[in-house]
């Protein structure tokens, strides 16, 4: 079926002109991180990142519950049982993306999720076997060296500050990568023949209904509003829904994961030109960032461009 997707549209494999689906990514890539800078203001102000997460899938379960009933369609009962699990490893992925930005940055955490451009390339030929084209496999190379550019640690915090929570942030942002390679990978090629807006709203259905075993840890109104964290947690969760609904449909309704996410990655792109724009104005950790620190993290951000470029052109 993957293969099929690919054969159906030629400018997947060769082309000479940028896709207008990577437009999706693109976009997402911008609204992921100003999600998560407004979420993490939550998390730091003590709410648990089993709220966020929470809070983001019965977003995405409630406007798509609203797609199905105006187009009065969803998939047939038979193939429910992929879509529940490909909406597990969706919940697993949103988990560990919150779980990481409790323990790290947004401009630390957000830049490790890069790796999940090789993670989907290796799955995509690994699993669906499809002979990913050379160009994205050396795309994705190239965003890796300029990730570890970006994630390389500035030196002047204390040392407790640098390597605490550091291992930890990193290992649950890769985490994350994985689940959501899987689940990038696994999506274009179980919808198959299905219509992607009919296949949607049962996993993210399924996604709302198991992401109810969190109800015990989260956080309920009374305590976000007395952690003056209600409106950073409900904006925050509302733009990675936002986000998640632009990739997903992307993946459902044009495939080609191994471009898509290279475009995806400059997130890592916007986490540290954002984070360090914004970072007086939220009062975050970036704020005391060095010049040196910064030349760096621009010249991994640049790598990462030159990476898509090299990807979706060629």
């Amino acid at each position: 079926m993957l293969s099929k997707a690919f054969h159906s549209h030629p400018s997947l494999l060769k082309a000479r002109f940028v896709p207008f689906y990577l437009l999706f990514p693109l976009f997402s890539s911008v609204v992921f991180v100003l999600g998560m800078m407004l979420a993490k203001q939550a998390i730091d102000r003590g709410v648990s990142p089993w709220t966020g997460t929470f809070l983001a899938n019965v977003w995405l379960a409630l406007f798509w519950a609203g797609v199905a009933i105006v187009r009065g369609e969803i998939i047939p009962v038979e193939a429910w049982g992929d879509a529940a699990l490909i909406g597990l490893l969706f919940v697993l992925g949103q988990l560990f993306t919150f779980l990481a930005f409790q323990f790290g940055d947004v401009s630390v955490a957000t830049p490790v999720f890069g790796v999940k451009v090789l993670m989907v390339a290796a799955v995509t030929s690994l699993l669906a076997e499809i002979n990913v084209p050379l160009n994205v496999w050396a795309a994705g190379a190239l965003a890796c060296v300029g990730i570890m550019l970006i994630q390389w640690s500035d030196g002047r915090a204390p040392a407790n500050a640098r390597t605490s929570r550091r291992g930890l942030t990193i290992i649950l942002a890769l985490s994350a990568a994985f689940c959501l390679s899987l689940f990038d990978v696994s999506l274009q090629e179980w919808v198959g023949s299905w219509n992607s807006f009919a296949f949607l709203p049962v996993m993210f259905g399924a996604a709302g209904v198991l992401s109810l075993v969190f109800l015990p840890k989260v956080d309920g109104p009374k305590r976000l509003y007395e952690l003056k964290a209600t409106k950073w947690m409900l904006g925050g969760t509302l733009l990675m829904a936002v986000q998640a609904m632009s990739m997903c449909y992307a993946l459902a309704e044009f495939g080609d994961a191994p471009r898509v996410n290279i475009v995806y990655a400059l997130r890592a792109l916007w986490g540290v030109m954002l984070a360090w724009q914004l970072a007086r104005t939220l009062g975050t950790n970036e704020a005391t960032l060095g010049r040196a620190v910064m030349l760096r993290r621009l010249a991994g951000a640049v790598l990462l461009t030159v990476a898509v470029f090299a990807a979706i052109v060629a």
